[in-house]
């Protein structure tokens, strides 16, 4: 029988899976990426895609997808319009962070509104969680658990499913990001619905340069 606490681990590794996919891939993040697919089971494609494209190949198609000049922003602020807003919405992000001491480097050691750094926080936050549920904290768990919805509602939940749409996309036939937008969108919209989240959409934008980095850390 599979227990919340097991539900919890999944849903971990299952936010961890996807921050290191949308990070610049190395060997060990491949490693890694492959270690977390077959512990989650049912992503046997993914697990054979990961091995036969390899980290030099799926680092090139990573820089075609998202670095120099792309056919999509992997920043939350490359989903909004108004630039004051975008300054607003980093600010806010890395406040989230800061908020749980969270600003070490992540696994894309990016700006705080990168794709990584919003996955691997909700992969940190669960993991939050569950220590206190463990610990018998259930305050400390359920305050958590509502600072989850409150970063899925302002941030993660607003731009994510648009940007897991435009990789499916663009990615074709490289089927490593075409699965990792797959096993994206699925995830964030399940955990929107378990959460009864209704999120205001971001701005979409069209075709553009990636958002310069600036002096800001993942979470």
């Amino acid at each position: 029988m599979r227990t919340a606490t097991d539900s919890g681990v999944a849903s971990a590794a299952r936010w961890r899976l996807l921050s290191l996919g949308f990070a610049p891939p190395t060997e060990e993040i491949v490693r890694e990426l492959e270690v977390l697919a077959e512990s989650l089971g049912e992503l046997e494609e993914l697990v054979e895609s990961l091995r036969e494209t390899g980290s030099e190949a799926l680092a090139a198609q990573y820089q075609a997808l998202f670095g120099g000049s792309v056919r999509i922003s992997p920043y939350e602020g490359g989903y909004e319009l108004d630039p004051v807003r975008q300054g607003r919405e980093m600010a806010d992000v890395a406040a989230f962070y800061r908020a749980f001491g969270a600003d070490a480097h992540g696994p894309a050691a990016e700006r705080p509104d990168h794709a990584g750094c919003e996955l691997e926080f909700l992969a940190y936050l669960e993991l939050r969680r569950l220590a206190a549920v463990e610990a018998g904290d259930e305050d400390s768990a359920s305050l958590v658990d509502d600072i989850a919805t409150g970063f899925l509602r302002d941030h993660a939940g607003r731009w994510l499913p648009a940007f897991f749409s435009d990789v499916h996309d663009a990615a074709g036939e490289q089927p490593v990001h075409r699965l990792l937008a797959e096993l994206g969108a699925q995830t964030i919209g399940v955990e929107l619905e378990r959460r009864d989240v209704d999120c205001v959409p971001s701005a979409r934008r069209g075709l553009q340069e990636s958002v310069e980095r600036d002096s800001f850390d993942c979470g």
